[in-house]
């Protein structure tokens, strides 16, 4: 077993991962996002003339987790971020345990590492009409090259970011108002009105424009690269809509808008709409009735009391 280089172990790892994907036991976004980690750590070993699997020790893998790296824009960062730090670990960890199950190796580096701290979960900020406008208005810059308004655009339809990347022109019906969303994990596929005029046209707009620049043959999307990978496709997604709120200066609660506080607006104005948590859930593709109500900040069930226990 310690004869098994890094490599050799990684390509079976990833036909087994593969496997589980296939299975519907492994989220595909999940799987590309270790698979580009691995791939990472293998010429990080490289580097340091580490070549079998059994070499990546407790420090080689905390020395890896901790290295520094690029963003989205190329530039160097020299300390992590948390989360990628957490993807870094979980995708060795990942590695190992699957190489044990395939006997590649009985070694399980990182184990006894101290856990990486979550940041506490930012509850969804308040927004209002006036701010889903000022975010309209600065997202439309460059109509119809640009897909910022297509990204706001489809999120104020229902999608969400891990369905916007797959989004294509043929998903589009505006004959009948309404856009195919692919769904995703935990998240249904559905059709998803186009209740705005101005979603509407921006959509019909960038529609025409990836037509024009790409054919007729329905195989690109509205808002990302289409050969990209998912997790590639939803921080692209998540960066484009980042982009629109700095530009705006969107910040609810005090901090920069994000795509889940756009999503609770549109909960809360569904369910104001049609007074039924179930058209919400159905809205945005949830099987939770109580994850429709958290987004729509809206308390469906009353509190036990005391004396009623």
């Amino acid at each position: 077993m310690a004869r098994v280089t890094l490599r050799a172990a990684f390509h079976r790892v990833v036909r087994a991962w593969n496997d589980h994907v296939q299975a519907g036991t492994l989220r595909p976004q999940t799987a590309e996002s270790y698979i580009s980690t691995i791939e990472r750590l293998i010429r990080y070993a490289a580097a340091l003339d580490l070549n079998r699997l059994d070499d990546i020790t407790d420090q080689v893998g905390q020395t890896f987790i901790d290295a520094p790296g690029h963003n989205r824009q190329g530039q160097l960062v020299t300390v992590p971020a948390d989360s990628t730090r957490r993807l870094r670990k979980s995708a060795v960890d990942a590695l190992f345990a699957e190489a044990r199950q395939l006997g590649l190796t009985t070694k399980a580096p990182l184990l006894d590492l101290p856990s990486i701290p979550r940041s506490a979960c930012r509850p969804a900020g308040v927004l209002t009409d006036q701010d889903i406008d000022v975010l309209r208005f600065h997202s439309e810059r460059g109509m119809p090259q640009t897909r910022h308004a297509t990204v706001l655009g489809l999120l104020l339809s229902g999608l969400h970011t891990s369905e916007i990347g797959y989004t294509s022109p043929t998903d589009l019906d505006l004959g009948h108002t309404r856009v195919w969303a692919c769904g995703a994990a935990r998240i249904t596929a559905r059709y998803c009105s186009l209740d705005d005029e101005w979603t509407r046209n921006v959509l019909r707009l960038r529609a025409g424009f990836v037509r024009d620049r790409t054919g007729q043959d329905g195989l690109h999307t509205l808002a990302t690269t289409a050969d990209a990978p998912a997790y590639r496709r939803q921080a692209s997604v998540c960066t484009a809509f980042g982009e629109i709120a700095r530009a705006s200066g969107t910040r609810p609660g005090g901090r920069s808008a994000t795509p889940r506080d756009v999503t609770s607006w549109l909960a809360a104005k569904t369910l104001d709409e049609s007074g039924q948590i179930a058209n919400v859930a159905l809205r945005l593709g949830l099987s939770s009735l109580d994850g429709a109500a958290r987004l729509a900040d809206y308390q469906w069930r009353t509190p036990t009391s005391a004396g009623d226990a």
